[in-house]
């Protein structure tokens, strides 16, 4: 009785492509799915700066800088950081209106935060701006906790999102 082995050929298209992907160079995205949460793109860029009169005393002014970031092309996030002298707490909207030059498409986004003493940072949601250069007046609205004084100030400039 005679027995047939069977044998393994490895050709070198083989050998290539088992080799790139045991070295992790191609994969494959079984969702095919898009990031809902992107990394953020750690350079945050200046856009404007918003000097306001505290709610809570209108004698002291606080300031709220706002920068922008691009997490991934199309998109912007819009991040104020407030600092706060008050000793009393209030609330702050920041809020974004924008426009892109090129494209005609525009949006905007709001989020409140509770504002104390100090350092405050309020990130709005990702913005879908798509590609281009942009127009954009961000503000916040900021209301002491006796629902009655409120302050309103707001700024403006262009960005080019990539």
């Amino acid at each position: 009785m005679h027995r047939k082995m069977s044998r393994l050929i490895v050709t070198p298209l083989v050998t290539v492509a088992a080799a790139s992907l045991s070295m992790g160079v191609a994969h494959a995205d079984p969702w095919n799915s898009v990031d809902l949460f992107p990394p953020k793109d750690p350079v945050e860029t200046p856009f404007c700066s918003i000097d306001y009169i505290d709610p809570n005393d209108f004698g002291r002014s606080d300031r709220s800088d706002v920068t922008v970031s691009s997490p991934a092309p199309g998109q912007v996030i819009f991040t104020f950081h407030t600092r706060s002298q008050s000793a009393a707490p209030y609330t702050q909207r920041a809020r974004v209106a924008w426009a892109n030059l090129d494209t005609g498409f525009n949006g905007g986004g709001v989020a409140t935060a509770r504002i104390e003493e100090g350092e405050t940072t309020i990130e709005l949601p990702v913005q879908i701006t798509e590609p281009g250069r942009i127009t954009a007046v961000t503000s916040v609205t900021n209301t002491a906790d006796n629902g009655q004084n409120v302050t309103y100030y707001d700024c403006s400039t262009e960005y080019t999102v990539p």
